[in-house]
């Protein structure tokens, strides 16, 4: 369970022994000797210290010097201070309490008193923090949103005859910068622009964060204001902030009857305004956008109306077979003819009914329509053919979604795969496992699910791994980039390709001129849609197409083939029966190609090439070391090296040292059984030639761009998509000791040659298959698979630590590391409580002496910890 933190300081290594003894019982203690030392603890924990208890006489630092220091401290001066000292003096304890010190105990220490003022001073600076946290944001330290609404109410009422502006602001591509960089330095620069918002508005003003990047300010009005806030882009930032834009709103509180959140809301609007705009960084809500709001007001009110009485209606959009060139489907598209206002286009109303909500009702009206299309058209004698529909992701959240779409196909007595349903990406971003869900259940109810805007966001490939789907429908925007580009330079031909592997057809939507047209048909796409072929018809006129044009008829639909060559599996052992039962297992899935030793088996592998062979099940005891020759040969070949091989293991050479020495994707003992064998191997193939592809250009979005490691993102992707076979796993946090100081003596140029060095020593130390992040500023993650000897776990982190301890540095630097390291249960999931013992180690590690790494082991009965 966890044990609120108590920081016991003294010099006297006796009485810190006694507070010890007393706090133990119900805290987790942390202790040092001096007011220096304890400073440096304050710095490692001090968001999660709950009390001092602090001697005032002390060598080094005594007790009054360190109440200052941390008194001088935003976050350090909201811990308690419990001051202890021999003396009753009067005197010492006014001085004490002026000091910042919050109540004052005398010694000896009485155990019962010690444990009730304890329990007292922190539950009341529990509450305090509750109170702090409705008012000030813990990121920042500005107000929160609902404090800053209640400070400008009570500005504005008590100020009636100052006028006052309301001026939001937001990060240019945030989201872009904290997949990049991280979210530590994501944090780091929220925190810099609060500091910079703080400047800017002074003590004559109100600032808050908003919420993720968006702030607010309350200003007197000045005609300065706009000059200001453009200057704040181009000068007075820190060097890396310089890269950084803002966008601002300002909205000039003219009629204080408005509420407050509306005011704000106008201001982000006049921000939102200008977001795609490069060169500008300032916007201020006026007539333009109040015509824009009263525009969006009288639609809101129109959409009722408009549905009861028949205002929408829909469009069908031809696709056609580019096997044979006949119209094989539509895609239905909803209009708005209003009678005053004419025909509205769909960019203006679909996106506010997205916003209010208004998109579900809208949608199962066209859902209606459609089938009650299709119901006509069979009793017409028209061809079977699809049409596809959109669902948005308010309908992915509506819990009756099956039940509703099932309802309609029964009713109108058509088939599920004539109903085509189409689904943003986007929606997968926001809630991958609501939409997987659904998407499941929806295809076992025989609908044929499409992957709408494909190529519009970067979570595509990642998705596409996770979500099973029948159709990829290409965005209008990526076919118009992709065709200008030369076919080489281009990725449209692996995105086809990919989508062959995964078993989908493919759809390109927006197709406007011969030149797309061919481009696509030379990639191998199979269906299109475009104003090249026709644009969105009405009803009677897509019905004259039906009855005039060759249909591609529902039953030859061009579903992509099965690949037709057989790919090939080499399995390198020399015993023939193991061969034989490796053959006959993967039997009309593979064609097997057998050898009895490493040579052999290379050659193999080289014959039928790269492209044919899909993996290697290789046994690790082949004669003459033949194994270990064969994996270098392999991974020293320049095109053959990304194979993937899966090795067998005797039982007999089965250790925690000769699997972490293993240069293979997976492995299994060689007692296994063979549908294990298959299970695995199948797997292995299909993340080497799928997800790996997707990977590699998502890698960039979760990895460290100084040393190329894993980020923060990158880790909890990798640590999500760890097995049960993974398992037990060691937990390192490593930390360098020197790093601060390096940068502030030799600049950041030579600290980050301190990291980059650092993460190289990993990665010597390590296997290809372990998983290593640079997890914070000085500090990384290294998560060892599959071990359980504390013995191997304990000698890798000195072996980590100890050579980077020697590797000599520029510039006359001393290099050092202290590791902590916690090992898992066979059963037991990775959690952020394996990484908060890692932590508990490293701690005791520096404590014994920078440079060493410790075991975190469970305290029994009282905490205790592995000193080697």
């Amino acid at each position: 369970m966890y044990r609120k933190r108590v920081l016991v300081v003294e010099d006297n290594e006796l009485n810190r022994e006694i507070l010890r003894e007393i706090l133990s019982v119900e805290y987790h203690v942390l202790e040092a000797e001096n007011g220096q030392t304890a400073l440096k603890v304050l710095q490692e924990h001090k968001s999660s210290i709950s009390l001092i208890f602090l001697d005032v006489m002390m060598p080094v630092m005594d007790g009054y010097t360190f109440l200052d220091r941390i008194r001088s401290d935003r976050e350090l001066s909201l811990i308690p201070v419990v001051v202890t000292t021999q003396s009753n003096s009067e005197a010492d304890e006014v001085t004490a309490l002026s000091r910042g010190a919050t109540d004052f105990v005398p010694k000896p220490y009485r155990p019962e008193v010690i444990l009730h003022r304890a329990a007292s001073l922190i539950k009341l600076r529990e509450s305090a923090a509750m109170v702090n946290q409705f008012k000030f944001d813990r990121l920042t330290g500005l107000y929160t949103r609902e404090f800053f609404y209640q400070k400008v109410g009570e500005y504005l009422t008590e100020n009636p005859n100052t006028d006052y502006t309301i001026v939001c602001s937001n990060i240019v591509n945030f989201k872009v910068f904290n997949d990049a960089f991280g979210t530590i330095a994501g944090d780091r620069l929220l925190q810099q622009i609060a500091d910079s918002v703080r400047n800017m508005v002074g003590e004559n003003g109100l600032y808050a964060r908003y919420g993720a990047d968006r702030f607010l300010c309350l200003v007197e009005r000045g005609r300065e204001l706009q000059d200001r806030l453009a200057m704040e882009n181009h000068s007075g930032k820190p060097d890396n902030m310089k890269n950084i834009v803002m966008k601002w709103g300002v909205y000039e509180i003219t009629d204080r009857s408005v509420q407050v959140e509306k005011m704000c809301d106008r201001a982000f609007l006049a921000a939102d305004s200008i977001k795609s705009q490069y060169n500008q960084h300032v916007a201020v809500y006026d007539d333009v956008l109040r015509d824009k709001l009263l525009r969006e007001q009288a639609i809101t009110e129109s959409m009722e109306t408009a549905l009861n009485e028949g205002q929408f209606t829909v469009y069908l959009q031809p696709k056609y077979c580019l096997h044979d060139d006949r119209l094989s489907g539509a895609e239905a598209l909803v209009r708005w003819i209003h009678p005053e206002w004419g025909f509205m286009s769909p960019g203006e109303f679909i996106p506010l009914f997205e916003k209010n909500g208004f998109i579900t009702q809208l949608d199962r009206y066209v859902w209606e329509r459609v089938c009650s299309l299709l119901h006509d058209w069979k009793q017409k004698g028209y061809p079977d053919i699809a049409v596809s529909v959109n669902v948005s992701r308010a309908d992915v959240y509506q819990a009756d979604l099956p039940e509703t779409l099932s309802g309609l196909i029964n009713q109108y007595g058509i088939e599920p795969q004539q109903l085509h349903l189409e689904l943003t990406e986007s929606a997968y971003t926001e809630n991958p496992n609501q939409i997987i869900a659904t998407v499941d259940q929806l295809r076992q109810q025989g609908f044929i699910v499409e992957m709408d805007d494909f190529g519009s966001g970067y979570s595509s490939l990642n998705m596409l791994n996770q979500m099973k789907l029948d159709i990829l429908k290409l965005d209008m925007k990526f076919i118009q980039t992709e065709t200008a580009k030369p076919a080489e330079q281009g990725i449209m031909r692996f995105v086809v390709n990919l989508a062959r592997w995964l078993n989908l057809s493919v759809v390109a939507e927006g197709v406007e001129t011969r030149a797309q047209l061919e481009r696509l048909r030379e990639v191998g796409c199979d269906y299109v849609q475009g104003y090249f072929f026709s644009k969105p018809l009405p009803v009677p006129e897509f019905e004259k197409l039906l009855r005039e044009q060759t249909v591609h008829s529902m039953e030859s639909v061009c579903y992509p083939q099965e690949l037709p060559e057989q790919k090939v599996l080499v399995v390198a052992d020399a015993d023939p029966d193991y061969r034989e039962r490796v053959r006959v297992t993967f039997s009309g899935m593979y064609q097997v190609v057998e050898a009895a030793d490493g040579q052999s088996a290379f050659y193999k592998v080289q014959e039928y090439g790269k492209g044919k062979v899909l993996a290697v099940i290789l046994g690790m005891d082949l004669p003459n070391d033949g194994a270990a020759a064969f994996l270098r040969t392999l991974r020293n070949d320049p095109v053959l090296w990304r194979i993937p091989v899966l090795s067998a293991i005797p039982p007999e050479m089965v250790s925690d040292e000769f699997v972490q020495q293993l240069d293979t994707d997976d492995f299994l003992c060689k007692n296994h059984p063979m549908c294990d064998l298959r299970r695995r191997a199948s797997r292995m193939i299909g993340l080497t030639d799928c997800r790996k592809k997707a990977l590699d250009l998502e890698n960039e979005a979760c990895r460290d761009f100084l040393t190329k490691l894993l980020n923060r993102r990158g880790l909890e992707t990798a640590v999500d998509a760890l097995r049960l076979e993974d398992f037990p796993v060691a937990v390192y946090l490593f930390d360098l000791d020197n790093l601060k100081q390096v940068n502030d003596q030799h600049g950041h140029e030579a600290g980050d040659a301190l990291i980059s060095s650092f993460a190289e020593v990993l990665r010597r130390n390590t296997r290809a298959s372990d998983l290593l992040c640079r997890y914070g500023g000085d500090e990384f993650v290294v998560i060892l698979r599959h071990i359980s000897s504390k013995e191997t776990v304990l000698k890798k982190g000195e072996a980590i630590c100890r050579e980077f301890n020697g590797i000599p540095q520029a510039n006359g630097i001393h290099a050092s590391c202290s590791g902590g390291v916690v090992m898992s249960s066979q059963d037991e999931k990775f959690t952020q409580k394996l990484i908060d013992r890692a932590d508990e180690a490293l701690y005791q590690a520096k404590r014994q002496g920078k440079g060493i790494c410790c075991v975190w082991e469970a305290p029994e009965p009282a905490l205790a910890m592995s000193t080697h």
